[in-house]
């Protein structure tokens, strides 16, 4: 588990996000702070006289004390950091590629300062190796709030939704599969063209498809969600449910098409009510 921090509260949320996450997956925590930008101390903590001991030394005494804080609410927990040189987008792309998770927060200063207002949001979100989760909203929520996935039978959405059939089982929480439509029917169902959404969530005439048949556990229903939108949808229906986690792939097609590129991306994660997962495709994960 491989957090992004930089000092900011945003950041210090997304560490102890991602140390309750590699709590329940059994696994470590790595706080990763990437060098080269100013460094925002206060209000976290006391400030540094920069002058005499320099930006290295206090961003290294800056993630020891964070580490400490984390080891001291889950001392079973292996915790340890790292200080890298280099752009932010590469760090954590490059970060991805050997990590189960990786956790950042919505908004940053000094080494994550631009990641949600330019070029490497669309970098992170669209290359990213592994799921990486930005943490906004209550980041306190209960475990067993509900998880929303939005799918659309796509390669991206199907590895969303097995990212999300797994939060569930972790979680104990009900998993609801979304499909944006423009429009509902007047049963409110999809239409019979969209079979690629019923083979993603597991329908009894997918076959081999059947997602939930791996996770049995799992308590799961399905949505069709309408709006302008389909991130716009998702965010008003995870706010209706006060939703603990939305999912999505970090490719689509259909409902779902450029979902994490360009400004619909922004929008989502800028201002959804909750953290939001960005999962590759198989073939992106490579």
């Amino acid at each position: 588990m491989i957090v992004g921090f930089d000092g900011s509260a945003t950041a210090r949320s997304a560490v102890h996000y991602g140390a309750r996450e590699a709590q329940r997956r059994g696994g470590d925590l790595q706080i990763t702070h990437a060098l080269g930008w100013p460094v925002i101390l206060p209000p976290f903590h006391a400030p540094y006289d920069l002058h005499d001991q320099g930006q290295r030394t206090a961003m290294l005494d800056l993630l020891a004390k964070v580490a400490h804080e984390v080891q001291e609410e889950h001392s079973s927990l292996s915790v340890t950091t790292r200080l890298l040189d280099g752009p932010t987008s590469s760090i954590l792309i490059d970060a991805s590629r050997n990590a189960q998770l990786l956790v950042v927060g919505h908004r940053g200063s000094g080494g994550f300062a631009d990641l949600l207002t330019g070029s490497v949001a669309t970098q992170v979100a669209g290359h990213t190796r592994c799921p990486a989760v930005i943490v906004r909203g209550d980041d306190q929520l209960p475990d067993d709030r509900p998880i929303v996935v939005g799918t659309d039978g796509s390669s991206g959405s199907r590895a969303a939704a097995e990212a999300a059939f797994t939060q569930a089982r972790l979680r104990n929480a009900e998993l609801i599969l979304a499909h944006h439509s423009a429009r509902r029917s007047s049963a409110g169902a999809l239409a019979t063209s969209t079979p690629p959404f019923w083979a993603t969530i597991g329908d009894a005439a997918a076959g081999t498809h059947d997602i939930s048949a791996q996770y049995p556990v799992v308590k799961y229903r399905t949505e069709v969600i309408s709006g302008d939108s389909a991130a716009a949808a998702l965010m008003n229906f995870s706010q209706r449910l006060a939703a603990g986690l939305l999912v999505v792939g970090s490719r689509g097609l259909g409902g779902f098409t450029g979902l994490l590129m360009g400004s619909t991306s922004r929008s989502l994660i800028d201002h959804a009510p909750c953290p939001v997962m960005v999962v590759p495709s198989a073939h992106d994960a490579k």
